[in-house]
């Protein structure tokens, strides 16, 4: 590039002060020796901007930083403008043109690559550097209307949740962003505070002049993720506090259950935090997706993965977690017990989701001897399926008694032989199908009835 061969002839150009006029030639902005229409892009409603411009700085002869000047230009106003069939536009005399720079050098050449101008800014002391234009010129660009764009795309909300949009426009003067929703009843926004009412699905809208940009926006409590093309959904639990156990002594005492074991109880007041769970069982095809390999029994992408360890799980969950960017993790018992009884919407069931075990779960009676797709039974108050059959279920928790004391998000023993199973399965009877139903093995079993569901 023949920047500076004509330094004598640039001189006069380059002591300008930081309000100067840069020289404009023919009438075209030509940057870096050829004249590019994507440096200059011509706003319809007359401004001059659209894209940041980088233009090109030179160090000696003139003790500038060798650095690139960003900077956008503005037209002040609207002028008469024809549009030429060559794609060229037409400008009266006399518009002024605005160019907001950072310190540096502004270098600008004519048609053959000839520098004819530099313009150095030493310091910015006003909004703009004002450049007015003496004569009719014809100016190449590449026309485009203003832009919005939104920080999000798509959204996944809980009900009474909200979250602030934040939309970009360019240029930002442009107008005033208008915010609507399709659906009111699903998701209303004032600013771009979206607040989520009640469960479906809206499209959120920003909208300045003729340029638009859109959110999806999904109410409810299930968040679905995707790894290596397998999708698999996550049911948000609100957290709460609920009498966790059962107890076989006292008939008109609290949680009394026939059939509970001695070790379900003493119950006792737990409290958790909000947390997520998974809707199924982990099934085969996810399994595969994450590990690449497939340990179970019986063989089917929607079938529950079996013959897995709490080994087993813990590295799936390390690789998953590596693959989605997430902290999955096996359900503490406490988590799963309230899970399985519904949490806050809990009806109270002996079974998770009904009093029939049948209508809910796969178990002895009904499964012949075997697992089942995830999601064909009845699902309980939460939307969770198969938390009572099916398979047994690993939670993060060593087997240890229970204290009767008040917890919170307690996490079982620190030490132990043994992990907890919840839920029963294929291969059990309704008894040990209950929600307060402990059951453990030790973490490297791995049996054609223990599976895993995850938590979050």
């Amino acid at each position: 590039m023949k920047l500076f061969k004509s330094f004598f002839l640039l001189l006069a150009a380059v002591l300008l002060p930081a309000m100067a006029s840069a020289q404009v030639i023919n009438g075209d902005l030509n940057h870096n020796n050829a004249l590019d229409v994507g440096d200059v892009t011509m706003v319809i409603d007359g401004y001059l901007t659209g894209e940041t411009e980088l233009i090109e700085t030179k160090a000696d002869p003139f003790s500038v930083d060798n650095s690139l000047v960003v900077g956008t230009w503005y037209k002040s106003a609207t002028e008469s403008i024809t549009f030429n069939a060559d794609g060229t536009t037409d400008y009266l005399a006399g518009c002024t043109y605005k160019f907001r720079p950072q310190l540096g050098t502004v270098l600008f050449y004519d048609s053959t690559g000839r520098p004819v101008s530099l313009l150095k800014i030493e310091d910015v002391t006003s909004d703009y550097l004002v450049t007015s234009l003496g004569a009719s010129i014809t100016v190449y660009t590449a026309a485009q209307p203003a832009s919005i764009t939104l920080s999000e795309t798509s959204l996944s909300l809980k009900p009474d949740e909200y979250v602030r949009l934040t939309a970009t426009v360019v240029p930002a003067d442009a107008g005033t962003v208008t915010w609507t929703s399709s659906d009111e009843s699903v998701a209303t926004v004032i600013s771009g505070f979206v607040t989520a009412v009640g469960e479906g699905t809206a499209t959120i809208t920003a909208s300045v002049g003729s340029a638009t940009a859109t959110c999806e926006v999904t109410v409810g409590y299930t968040t679905t993720y995707t790894v290596n093309g397998v999708s698999f959904n996550m049911v948000y639990v609100y957290g709460g506090t609920f009498l966790m156990g059962a107890q076989n002594t006292d008939a008109s005492g609290t949680n009394y259950d026939a059939d509970a074991d001695d070790d379900e109880a003493p119950v006792h007041n737990v409290t958790l935090s909000d947390y997520q769970i998974g809707e199924t069982e982990v099934t085969q095809a996810l399994w595969v997706a994450v590990m690449g390999s497939n340990p179970s029994n019986w063989l089917g992408d929607n079938l529950p993965v079996e013959k897995v360890s709490w080994n087993d799980c813990q590295t799936f969950i390390t690789k998953l977690n590596q693959l989605t960017g997430k902290t999955f993790r096996l359900p503490t018992e406490a988590e799963w017990e309230f899970a399985a009884r519904g949490g806050t919407k809990s009806q109270g069931y002996k079974y998770s989701g009904s009093n029939t075990l049948g209508d809910v779960a796969w178990y002895t009676e009904n499964s012949g001897r075997k697992t089942h797709e995830v999601g064909s039974k009845q699902a309980n108050e939460l939307g969770l399926y198969d938390m009572s059959g099916n398979v047994w279920e690993w939670c993060q928790d060593w087997k240890g008694n229970y204290d009767s004391s008040a917890q919170s998000n307690p996490t079982g023993p620190t030490t132990g032989s043994n992990r907890v199973l919840r839920g029963g399965s294929w291969d059990y009877s309704a008894r040990l199908c209950r929600v307060t139903n402990r059951y453990y093995s030790a973490p490297t079993n791995a049996y054609y009835f223990l599976g895993l569901r995850l938590a979050l």
